[in-house]
């Protein structure tokens, strides 16, 4: 099911939009056993090797996900960066204020990077909560700016923290939140998945610094999608050790880093060389 009017227009003006159980029980189960797996027998999974955990690759390409996320996206289309996947238990600690925003340095928010959380479990308050400060996705600032505040509410806080089994919140990269730890309680686990997806328009930063051109690769080869054959584009993306040793020690304004122009017989505007 496609974005709403009144969707639409919340993320634009809030920064994210909740289904709840949008991924169906018996979906959830076998996701949830792929993770159970991995974390139990098998800890491989570091996002890099997705293309090997079918159930995590299924939610990548699930097409209702796909379309949603075009309808953030508008007419412009956007590449895979990458799926991060866990199980919470009780015990684990909270995580402070941050967004995820990729982008060095830090200095506009002119395209859309998009996170897909995925709550396999659901959230009931003793699971860990997941906070939210909306309208914050159209500021700028560095990611763990308000971190110092650590997981207390802010004015404005959205506190999810009562979602069925199967909920998916799709969030603005940039929007910032927080998890804040619970003590457990009965037989939920916190099972939680979050895919990013890029617009195309600009070159954002590599999914690491080693192996992020295979893991796209071999998403293309086995995942492949006709209508959308830019999903797994490597072209996407600069490497982002490459665009951190550019601005490593630099002082001063960012302009003094433009490319100079050669021949030019009056001012011609510049680009700073990384601006995602």
């Amino acid at each position: 099911m496609r974005l709403t009017e009144s969707e639409t227009e919340q993320f634009r003006k809030l920064g994210y939009v909740v289904r709840p159980g949008m991924i169906d029980t018996a979906r959830a189960s076998a996701v949830a056993a792929e993770i159970d797996r991995y974390v139990e027998v098998e800890p491989r999974f570091d996002g890099r090797n997705i293309s090997l955990y079918d159930q995590l690759c299924g939610l990548v390409v699930d097409p209702e996900t796909l379309e949603i996320t075009q309808d953030v996206m508008g007419e412009a289309s956007f590449s895979f960066h990458h799926c991060h996947a866990a199980r919470h238990d009780p015990g684990l600690p909270g995580v402070p204020w941050h967004h995820d925003y990729e982008q060095i340095p830090q200095t506009n928010r002119s395209h859309v990077q998009l996170h897909v959380l995925h709550y396999l479990d659901g959230l009931n308050g003793t699971v860990g909560d997941l906070l939210l400060l909306p309208r914050s996705h159209r500021s700028v600032m560095r990611r763990d700016a308000l971190a110092f505040l650590g997981v207390e509410d802010i004015p404005g806080t959205v506190v999810l923290n009562d979602l069925p089994p199967g909920s998916v919140v799709f969030a603005h990269s940039a929007l910032v939140h927080a998890r804040r730890a619970q003590p457990g309680g009965g037989d939920r686990k916190r099972y939680f998945i979050d895919i990013a997806f890029m617009q195309h328009g600009v070159q954002w930063p590599s999914y690491g610094r080693e192996g992020w051109r295979d893991t796209l690769a071999a998403m293309d080869r086995k995942h492949h999608q006709a209508d959308r054959p830019r999903l797994f584009d490597a072209d996407a993306f600069f490497d982002i050790a490459e665009g951190v040793s550019r601005i490593q020690g630099a002082q001063g304004s960012l302009a003094m880093r433009l490319p100079e122009v050669v021949g030019a017989d009056r001012p011609v505007s510049g680009r700073i060389p990384i601006v995602q």
